[in-house]
Parts: structure tokens; C-alpha cells; sequence
């Protein structure tokens, strides 16, 4: 495999957040080997949609015309798929490319995982297996370059000597819940902070509720902390460029890829509590705290180290050593 350009295609439906976890396997396998990298967006309509992944007997015939179109030959070294809708293509995957290509499928696939060559699940998924490498959440990679010239779009920092604080809000979920009521509450936290030697740089996020979204952009407003909703309002999206300044990061408790953000770079992490919640989570909060990455938000800021974590890049070893050749 030495000298040889790796070909990668990162499979998703579109949704950013799919997407986003498959570019950050191929970005950290680009750190280690030449490579590729092709997106392929696939958004199967139709009956089979409703059918288990096994009995989807016309996988391809789902698809838009200009979809089924990018789906042949060359197929590419390595596949790397996420979301339930891109299951069926990845099952078929060493078919169609005679076992030349890699087939790694991210999350809980939900059926065996004998059937790709990589599995890459959260572990409070509590998938095993032979082929399977488990994740404390989503993988998230950020190259140097991407993370520099994040920092180059925003201004010059601002309140030299205070403490950098990032506090990154969802909102409501299948699981979780926002209120006006409970967003009154952490805005009165968040007020006794901007009182002491800290800078606030709060962003919301597509889950949080107008009425809370409006309500963190007064109180940023008026005590002086930053603030980021939309580029549309705000400007350019600061938000990779905070997680590299931050010296601590609040974030609530909904999101795994808001927590494996700040994990990335190592941020001590307090989590928010909201309403509502499960066990899926509660084993997601629980793994973060023992890997000594979160800690619950009591109202005050307390200072800790821990290695980052960078579980994209085990996977990417993962793949690299099944690429080689004996």
C-alpha cells in the first residue's frame, strides 16, 4: 500500500451530522496514507425503504436516476457508510466490487456485523464483535489546516487574561427537552459566571427553540459574551475556532457529537443537565466521566486535564492495517 493514493468514498444520505462522522474517518485515515476522498450522497424513496436492508432485492433501482449513475465502477479502496438508508448499499458493497473494496459501516448497523469487513459503533451501543471497533461517541476528526484556518477567519481575540468558556446548547430531542423555563435557568448560571474572570462564547445549535435561541442572544448582548445561532445573522461560523481557543466548554447533555467536539481538544467538559433523558444517554454521560472528560455542571468552574480523544484515528488504524498486505 506504500506510495499508492487511497480511494475513499464517505456514503451518507446528506444530513450533515451522517456525513460529517464519515469525512472524519477518511480525514484521519488521510493523516497516515495518501488518499481520495469522494463524497456519495445516496437518498433511496420507495417501498424498499420500509423493508429490512436484507430484503431490499433492487437496492440501486431506489435511487434518483443521477444517484444509481455514481453508483458503479471504479469502485473505490476503502467505503465508509453511515445511516440506516445507506445499509443495503454497503451490505452489497464486496459484491458488487469483488471484495476489493473495504466496506466500514458506522454506528449500530442493527444486523450482524459479519456482514461488512468494519464495524464502528458507540460503545453504549453495546455492539461486539471480531470486526467491530467501538467509539466513546461519534468520531470527530479536525485536521491542523482546518483548525488554522478557522482561527484566521475570526477577529483577534478579545478580553486578554479572562478564561475562555465555550458553552454550546442543543435543545429538544426525541429525548431531551429545552424549556423557556429551564433556558431561564442556565441563563441565571451563566450570569454568575460572566461576573468573574471569565469570557463566555455561547453558540446554539439547529435543536434549540426560538424563544431560548432569543433568549441566550439578549443575555450574551448584554453582559459581553459572544454569541453564534446562524450565518445568516452572525456572521461566519466561529465554531471550530472556539473549540481551539476554549480553556473549559459547557454543553448540554443531548448531543454526542457536541460532546466528542470538546473531547477532541481535550476541554474539561461540564454537561448541562436538561428535561427528559434515557439510558442510552445515561451510559454515553457515564463513559465521558470515567474517561475523565465530563464532569455534571454544579454552578461553578472547576479545572482538570485528560488525554484527547481521538477514537476517529483508532478507526482509521484499523483500516489501515486491513489494507496492507501481508
Amino acid at each position: 500500500m506504500e506510495g499508492h493514493e487511497v480511494s475513499v468514498w464517505c456514503v451518507s444520505d446528506g444530513r450533515t451530522g451522517i456525513e460529517r462522522q464519515t469525512l472524519a474517518i477518511a480525514h484521519a485515515l488521510s493523516e497516515r496514507v495518501p488518499t481520495r476522498i469522494k463524497l456519495l450522497r445516496l437518498q433511496p424513496t420507495g417501498f424498499q425503504v420500509s423493508l429490512p436492508p436484507s430484503l431490499w432485492l433492487m437496492p440501486k433501482a431506489a435511487l434518483p436516476i443521477e444517484q444509481a449513475a455514481r453508483l458503479q465502477a471504479p469502485w473505490p479502496d476503502v467505503w465508509i457508510a453511515n445511516g440506516r438508508r445507506s445499509i443495503p448499499y454497503s451490505m452489497r458493497m464486496r459484491k458488487w466490487s469483488a471484495g476489493q473494496s473495504l466496506v466500514v459501516q458506522l454506528q449500530d448497523p442493527r444486523i450482524s456485523p459479519k456482514r461488512f469487513d468494519l464495524v464502528a459503533p458507540p460503545q453504549h451501543d453495546g455492539v461486539r464483535g471480531d470486526n467491530v471497533i467501538t467509539t466513546l461517541g461519534a468520531p470527530v476528526w479536525y485536521t491542523q489546516k482546518q483548525i488554522d484556518t478557522a482561527l484566521a477567519q475570526i477577529p483577534e481575540p478579545r478580553h486578554l487574561g479572562k478564561r475562555k468558556v465555550m458553552v454550546i446548547l442543543g435543545g429538544t430531542s426525541k429525548r431531551h427537552q429545552l424549556s423557556l423555563a429551564r433556558a431561564h435557568a442556565i441563563v441565571a448560571e451563566l450570569q454568575r459566571l460572566a461576573h468573574q474572570d471569565v469570557h463566555l462564547m455561547i453558540t446554539t445549535s439547529r435543536r434549540t427553540p426560538k424563544p431560548a435561541e432569543d433568549l441566550f442572544r439578549a443575555f450574551a448582548f448584554t453582559s459581553g459574551a459572544d454569541f453564534f445561532a446562524n450565518e445568516a445573522r452572525d456572521g461566519p461560523n466561529p465554531y471550530l475556532a472556539w473549540l481551539a481557543q476554549a480553556e473549559a466548554a459547557l454543553v448540554t447533555e443531548d448531543s454526542t457529537n457536541m460532546m466528542t467536539d470538546v473531547a477532541f481538544f481535550g476541554i474539561p467538559m461540564h454537561l448541562i443537565k436538561l428535561e427528559g433523558g434515557d439510558a442510552k444517554f445515561d451510559r454515553l454521560h457515564t463513559a465521558f466521566i470515567e474517561r475523565g472528560a465530563a464532569r455534571w455542571f454544579n454552578g461553578s468552574l472547576t479545572s482538570w486535564s485528560y488525554e484527547p480523544i481521538r477514537d476517529a484515528m483508532a478507526i482509521a488504524e484499523a483500516i489501515q492495517a486491513r489494507l496492507i498486505t501481508p
